[in-house]
């Protein structure tokens, strides 16, 4: 059974040059439990850069899978010090994308919770940053 909780996602990107930049999302989505898997679900919007795409999130104890569907579509699984490849489609064309996590923390209840992901990550074998994404869950 699934249940109505607030999201906040916060993505902070630093670039070769140490320049960060950060974007903080804050939405409704629905979380429910699975097999032991946590499961969040929840819109993207016009500050994210992906109006009109909605993003799932499968979070196992030390395994995050996060698949985005519609305007942008892609598939990404991180496992801390696993180089894990994917598809970044867009309506302006796709990109290989390739994550080597070094962070892989989940720690989530039925109450709420944290997501904690660090990775590096590379888009059509360039290396774009080191990133960090935070998604944490509160009941509403």
């Amino acid at each position: 059974m699934s249940k109505e909780v607030l999201v906040t996602v916060t993505g902070t990107q630093t670039n070769e040059w140490g320049e960060k930049d950060t974007i903080e999302l804050t939405t409704l989505g629905y979380m429910y439990v699975k097999n032991g898997s946590f499961y969040l679900i929840y819109n993207e919007t016009e500050l994210s850069g992906m109006e009109g795409t909605t993003t799932s999130v499968k979070a196992e104890p030390s395994r995050v899978t996060l698949n985005r569907m519609g305007s942008a579509e892609m598939r990404q699984v991180f496992e801390e010090g696993q180089r894990h490849e994917g598809k970044y489609i867009t309506p302006y064309g796709s990109m290989d994308t390739k994550v080597l996590p070094c962070k892989v923390e989940v720690d989530l209840t039925e109450m709420g919770g944290s997501i904690n992901l660090e990775y590096e990550l590379e888009l059509d074998r360039q290396k774009i940053g080191y990133n960090e994404l935070s998604i944490t869950v509160k009941e509403v």
